[in-house]
């Protein structure tokens, strides 16, 4: 079985701006996504594309993982231009049939054969942006085993307008499509991309605060995955609030000792200090660790990989 991804945080950043990408080993990301859509500019959309190839390895050498937001209206020639050894995912915005999955799915199968990247390993992230992708949420989701996660906005523009509301209010207008998502993803199998609501009525993306303050109440619930921000200011909340505390570790350890006190007594759960132990409580003690720990790796792996890119500035430099 594959290692679950450990994708709590992300930037994206327009491809024809150089400094973003140039940077994006500094900002601690466990993903980046070049981006060819909104953040570009449309009389600079061929440009772009000649850029994603060398942007790859740009951004994944701080550790990240490389993925390419494509447009919805130009989708082969954006496919031609992202699919290259390095990268992992193709997210594709406003999905409303999974027609379009299948097709994305065929282009990707012939660029990884015909550029030597090992067959199936590009993912695709359907973005659930309109009302006719939300009636067609469970057949999206399914339309293809690049899918491995999966999950609708938590706010967006493009929603907002197609569902004539507004977009920064203090109650969850998105709670159905949202809802939607998951228990597609759940029955499918697939990784849970979700957050509950947290309000943003001012319309910022930089409010760290609010970055953790959401990642948190999002791994409480259960959730694992980010769906990433636009600012670097909120990129530490969510690393933090998408990982166990020690508290949560040193509570997981508890209920499993716990627990184990259980076996051979034919009981199926106990009382202690008022709190009661079973084998829900344990699975998730054990979702816990297991967690935690590929999240220090996951640490572990960026750090090393920021440590060599210094390095090489050094020796560069000297």
């Amino acid at each position: 079985m594959a290692r679950p991804s450990v994708r709590r945080s992300g930037l994206t950043m327009p491809v024809v701006t150089p400094r973003f990408i140039d940077h994006a080993w500094r900002r601690g990301c466990d993903f980046i996504v070049i981006d060819l859509e909104d953040s570009v500019p449309q009389h600079l959309k061929a440009f772009a594309r000649s850029l994603v190839k060398d942007a790859i390895p740009s951004v994944s050498k701080g550790g990240a993982e490389a993925f390419t937001r494509i447009n919805h209206d130009s989708v082969q020639a954006d496919l031609e231009a992202a699919v290259w050894p390095g990268l992992k995912r193709i997210k594709y915005p406003k999905t409303e049939h999974a027609s379009e999955v299948r097709l994305l799915d065929e282009i990707i199968t012939r660029l990884e054969r015909e550029r030597g990247i090992e067959p199936g390993t590009v993912e695709i992230d359907p973005g659930i942006e309109t009302a006719v992708g939300v009636a067609n949420i469970f057949e999206i989701a399914a339309a293809s085993p690049r899918i491995r996660e999966f999950g609708a906005t938590t706010g967006g523009y493009d929603l907002s307008r197609d569902l004539g509301v507004e977009m920064f209010v203090d109650f969850d207008q998105f709670v159905y499509p949202r809802g939607e998502a998951e228990l597609a993803a759940r029955t499918l199998g697939l990784g849970v991309r979700g957050a509950p609501f947290v309000a943003n009525t001012t319309g910022s993306v930089s409010d760290p605060n609010r970055a953790l303050h959401q990642a948190e109440a999002a791994r409480k619930c259960g959730f694992h995955l980010g769906g990433g921000g636009l600012n670097p200011a909120v990129v530490e909340g969510h690393n933090v609030g998408l990982t166990p505390t020690e508290d949560d570790v040193r509570d997981a350890r508890w209920v499993l000792e716990q627990h184990h006190q259980l076996a051979g007594t034919g009981e199926t759960w106990i009382e202690v200090d008022g709190r009661v132990i079973d084998g829900y409580e344990a699975a998730r003690a054990r979702d816990t660790l297991e967690w935690a720990a590929l999240c220090a790796e996951r640490d572990r792996e960026k750090a090393e990989a920021v440590a060599r890119v210094r390095i090489s500035i050094r020796r560069s430099d000297g």
